[in-house]
């Protein structure tokens, strides 16, 4: 009992470790974040003297977001390519930070429950009360059964 409590505890604070370390990624960005990706787009003019016509299409930077069910797009114009770049990529890595920080807190509740199950000791000896009942709704079967 004693070593998987204490091999329950380096668990947690490994998880513990990693969410501060995530938190530091969130924390410290001071935006702005923009929502969407960033592309680019090559299109024919419709003039039939241009280079276009040829194959030599024109490339135009656009922004992509859904919008109420509906994929929107719009036009960046060069002068902010960069800052919609960056943008773009900063909303990425604070999401992914957030979704790294759910998934972590997930695992240091279900180690902080095995520790407590692990450090329970039934009492009285002789007839022990019957562990706590597991509250709320039912744990979700695993995807590989029918």
């Amino acid at each position: 009992m004693a070593d998987e409590s204490s091999q329950l505890r380096q668990r947690i604070r490994r998880a513990g470790e990693q969410t501060q370390r995530q938190l530091e990624l969130v924390l410290g960005e001071h935006g702005p974040l923009i929502r969407g990706s960033f592309g680019t787009r090559a299109r024919v003019c419709g003039n039939p003297g241009c280079r276009c016509v040829s194959g030599e299409l024109h490339e135009s930077k656009y922004l992509t977001a859904s919008d109420g069910g509906k994929v929107r797009q719009v036009h960046v114009p060069a002068a902010d390519e960069v800052a919609v770049a960056s943008g773009v990529e900063r909303y990425r890595k604070f999401y992914r930070a957030r979704a790294k920080l759910a998934a972590n807190a997930k695992v240091q509740l279900e180690l902080i429950d095995a520790l407590g199950r692990s450090l329970l000791k039934p009492y009285p000896a002789d007839n022990p009360l019957p562990p706590a009942k597991r509250r709320g709704r039912p744990p979700k079967p695993p995807d590989d059964e029918p």
